[in-house]
């Protein structure tokens, strides 16, 4: 039994639909209603036909099952038994799968194909955020080697220098002394597959970077496929055979499988983007005044813990207001961003440096006192003056100040909302002296703010 599937319109899904179905018996794809060979279609495929009228397409093609991923509208003249599934309702690819495997009871060998497909599309959950792939690369890499046999398999990610490839996870006898090993992306297979973004298939010679890595386990034959993700090409498959020929049959279910390890490195990314989005400043690239608020807590109860200094460090860009309104936010959202950039440099790995309000900037100094403190605010506060922000009305650069107030635990506060209190004080003491001013917490600001 054949089922002939055709598409009205095609983007993304229909492009996933195509490679996991095209090499399949008893799967017919008959044509595309499209003017042109759609942006999507999978390069390594043969174009289907097209059609410009959808009654030709209906007709001519008597399609089993029609696929939609645009406005429809009222469909007339479909073929008696016709099943038409709307891509616009977000059904998910394992659903559209089991569609094929119900018109296909009687073929055993497709069937098969099918539940393969249809788990490794499962395999990897877009709801699941997770933020380290390599399990799930890992699960994906040995369903790669069962379906091709005895060999290696290996995960290439671009390396940190340019041009490179390392490899991140490796399976297979002796395979494992492989990983963090480095292959050049101009004199490997990989990295030929890498840079072109297409399947490369080749017997691996002493002029390539394999041959020193793959000679001892005997394998001389290589296969690198592409990881995908959002058009790109973010790393490689790299399965080392004992025979020298891959199974044709095959080579569908590892496109899939690539894809798929692709899809996995893209969500590991978009959760670690987002968990960096919740703690920090999308302005000034500092941290934000939640995440700052919750890093002053755990300091304050570790300095009360170990009896350690903490000190806390307030900066505020003298006359903003007056600087956004001669040049405007937009351009005030650059100098924030040149500040907290000015803040980053100048403080260690162990600070905490926040944007705490519009141009209000924190710094939490674990371990460090009062004159470490006021060094610090001294250096940053000159760096600020001699910084050159760019000015719309002066057609040329401005110059920029910031006044600083700092406060200490246990010298000055003995909680955190009080160290908070103790900072913003010494802050409104300098900005009472003038632009450019710092003032460290004392009695007679504490007397002043009575």
């Amino acid at each position: 039994m054949q089922v002939r599937v055709a598409f009205l319109g095609f983007d993304d899904r229909c492009a996933q639909l195509v490679k996991a179905l095209s090499s399949l018996e008893g799967v017919e794809l008959i044509g595309v209603l499209e003017k042109k060979v759609p942006e999507h279609w999978p390069s390594s495929l043969k174009p289907l036909p097209l059609y410009k009228s959808r009654s030709k397409l209906l007709q001519e093609g008597r399609p089993d099952i029609l696929f939609l991923s645009g406005e429809a509208g009222e469909l007339k003249g479909l073929p008696e038994n016709c099943q038409v599934v709307d891509l616009k309702k977000n059904i998910p690819i394992v659903e559209l799968l089991s569609i094929f495997s119900e018109r296909l009871e009687e073929n055993q060998r497709l069937k098969n194909n099918l539940q393969e497909v249809t788990s490794i599309c499962a395999s990897v959950n877009v709801v699941e955020a997770y933020s380290d792939p390599l399990p799930k690369l890992s699960q994906l890499l040995d369903r790669a080697l069962a379906l091709c046999g005895e060999g290696i398999g290996m995960v290439l990610m671009p390396g940190e220098a340019v041009d490179t490839l390392q490899v991140v996870l490796a399976r297979g006898d002796g395979a494992e002394a492989m990983v963090g090993r480095t292959l050049s992306i101009t004199s490997s297979v990989c990295g030929k597959a890498f840079d072109a973004g297409v399947i490369v298939q080749r017997e691996v010679g002493p002029e390539m970077d394999e041959f020193d890595y793959l000679r001892d386990a005997a394998i001389k034959h290589l296969l690198a496929m592409p990881m995908r993700a959002e058009g790109r090409v973010v790393g490689i498959i790299g399965l080392g055979l004992l025979r020298d020929i891959f199974n044709a049959e095959s080579m569908p279910l590892l496109t899939l499988l690539a894809d798929q390890a692709g899809l996995a490195v893209l969500i590991a990314r978009l959760y670690s983007e987002l968990e960096t989005n919740v703690v920090k400043d999308t302005v000034s690239g500092l941290y934000n005044a939640n995440y700052f608020q919750q890093r002053l807590h755990e300091e304050i109860c570790r300095a009360r813990r170990y009896s350690l200094n903490v000190c806390l460090v307030f900066l505020e860009i003298d006359d903003f207001e007056g600087y956004v309104e001669r040049n405007g936010r937009f351009m005030g959202d650059f100098v924030l961003s040149d500040v907290g950039n000015i803040i980053k440099r100048n403080t260690r790995e162990v600070d905490t440096a926040s944007r705490f309000q519009d141009h209000l900037f924190a710094l939490l100094l674990p371990e460090t006192r009062r004159l470490g403190a006021m060094r610090l605010a001294e250096r940053i506060r000159k760096v600020m003056v001699e910084y050159p922000f760019p000015s719309r009305e002066r057609k040329e650069v401005e110059a920029l100040s910031m006044c600083a107030g700092i406060a200490s635990y246990p010298a000055n506060a003995d909680n955190e909302e009080d160290l908070v209190k103790r900072a913003l004080a010494a802050l409104a003491a300098a900005k009472v002296e003038g632009p450019d001013s710092l003032c460290l917490y004392s009695d007679e600001v504490a007397s002043e703010n009575r």
